[in-house]
């Protein structure tokens, strides 16, 4: 069966990389929470996409030049609407073990130390539970070298080869919508690799096409549109 991956959580109906996101995700029939991962400036893991605090909380500046004694105070609700006023930067232990028993985790590594993240997935008996990715191939590399365990997505847009993909140890490959084709379900499907598909758009085609094709993961922003089309019997 397909699994639902939920883009930054609900994000079109809460705010992204928030504990309100995550909840609603599930509650929309999410299975997976995407959640991206920045270090604070004296090295905390937090859950946030940006660089910069500015587009999604009330604080200003780089948050890997804030100390985690700052984002804790911050709002990062207030942006996408007034009943999200006082939404907390989640820590990124804080948002696992509040979600551990609702959801898995796709952990997409914007800026943070790979082995503080293990340790917390150790602490909180996560390890098998989560899968992750960067974009940063320096991200990536130190992912693999620190935390041999970790199941890793790559995109296809990164590696273009799955035969590569595989031999690097990767065991998720990623299409983004437009970069999907019979033959590269195949061959992904021939070097032994899960398949997750990614579009931003409310494109039922595409959900469809995804859960025929029998694609571990459909990745999207619309996690109760993907679950109708799921759960219609054949």
């Amino acid at each position: 069966m397909t699994r639902i991956v939920c883009h930054r959580g609900a994000c079109r109906l809460a705010p992204e990389n928030t504990l309100a996101s995550a909840r609603k995700a599930v509650a929309e029939g999410g299975d997976i929470i995407e959640l991206d991962i920045r270090d604070s400036a004296d090295g905390v893991p937090y859950v946030i996409h940006d660089a910069l605090l500015d587009r999604t909380t009330n604080g200003r500046g780089y948050i890997a030049e804030t100390d985690s004694a700052v984002l804790d105070t911050l709002d990062a609700g207030s942006w996408f609407a007034a009943d999200h006023v006082g939404e907390p930067v989640p820590r990124l232990a804080h948002f696992l073990w509040t979600m551990r028993e609702e959801a898995g985790f796709y952990l997409e590594f914007k800026h943070s130390d790979p082995v503080v993240v293990g340790d917390i997935l150790t602490r909180l008996d996560l390890r098998d539970q989560v899968f992750t990715y960067s974009e940063s191939a320096v991200q990536r590399a130190a992912i693999a070298e620190a935390l041999p365990w970790i199941k890793r997505m790559v995109n296809w847009r990164d590696i273009e080869d799955c035969a590569a993909a595989r031999a690097q140890g990767y065991q998720i490959i990623e299409f983004h919508a437009p970069d999907v084709s019979s033959e590269r379900l195949a061959a992904a499907r021939g070097n032994d690799l899960e398949i997750m598909i990614y579009t931003p758009l409310q494109d039922e085609g595409v959900f469809a096409a995804a859960i025929s094709e029998k694609v571990e993961y459909m990745n999207t922003d619309y996690p109760a549109a993907v679950k109708q089309i799921r759960d219609r019997k054949p």
